[in-house]
């Protein structure tokens, strides 16, 4: 019954997270845009390159990590509950 449970929760987060990726998506030249003439000020760093990896790209990163940490928890939840 568990297994069940925890599958479907992770069916809808995965639905959820699809949904919010197609739904929400911004114009690649409105951000080209914003990011090349607001960059440099709201980092605060010199370097365009540097200001894109350590700002805006970090955010990517985390949440690329918070992703990946839930899938490996789903499948050693519905795999590992054996005994």
């Amino acid at each position: 019954m568990n297994r069940v449970f925890y599958g479907t929760v992770l069916l809808l987060f995965s639905f959820l997270l699809l949904v919010s990726l197609v739904v929400e998506r911004e114009p690649i030249e409105q951000s080209k845009g914003y990011v090349l003439e607001q960059g440099t000020q709201e980092t605060g760093a010199v370097n365009l390159v540097t200001a894109l990896y350590l700002a805006y790209r970090a955010y990517d990163t985390l949440g690329e990590t918070i992703v990946l940490i839930g899938a490996v928890t789903g499948v050693l939840v519905l795999v590992g509950k054996h005994t």
